[in-house]
Order: C-alpha cells, then structure tokens, then sequence
C-alpha cells in the first residue's frame, strides 16, 4: 500500500467522523421533536424533524465508508506500510 492510499484512507475515516456527528446531531433533533410534539407544540416538532431527517441520513453513507475503510487487507497493509516505514525512518 502506498502512501497516497493511507491518507486516502485517513482522509475518509475523518468524514466517517464527521457523519457520524451529524447523525448524532439528527438523533438530539429527533429527540427534541419528540419532546416538543409530546408538549403539544406542533409547529417547533415539525422544524426539529424536518432538521433531523436530513442529518440522520447522514448515518448511512458513514456506515458504508466504515465498512469500506476497515477491509482487512487495508488494515494489515496500512499497518504493515506503517512499520517499514518507521523501521527505515530509525
């Protein structure tokens, strides 16, 4: 594995972080909404769900690029490339 594949590989583990937050962000929206429509006040239920529908699906491109950065062929050649490349650093 390349150098160029690592940080391809590090630059998408940060936007599984990044969506994954934002999916955190649409369950707290999601929640709110529950407690506003359960104190009768529809309208604030409708804005929050309309805001966390967009960020929960967030959770599913972060799912597939997880399971897509963590094959174990990448795992052992990221961790392999690491190794050579601080044995030959030392």
């Amino acid at each position: 594995m390349s150098a160029s594949k690592i940080y391809l590989r590090d630059i998408l583990g940060l936007g599984v972080i990044i969506l994954s937050v934002m999916a955190v962000i649409g369950t707290l929206f999601s929640i709110l909404a529950m407690l506003n429509y359960m104190t009768h006040e529809d309208a604030m239920a409708a804005n929050f769900i309309t805001e966390a529908i967009p960020l929960l699906l967030c959770s599913i491109p972060a799912f597939i690029l997880a399971k897509f950065i963590n094959k174990p062929a990448w795992v052992i050649a990221t961790d392999d490339f690491r190794l050579k490349s601080a044995r030959d650093k030392s």
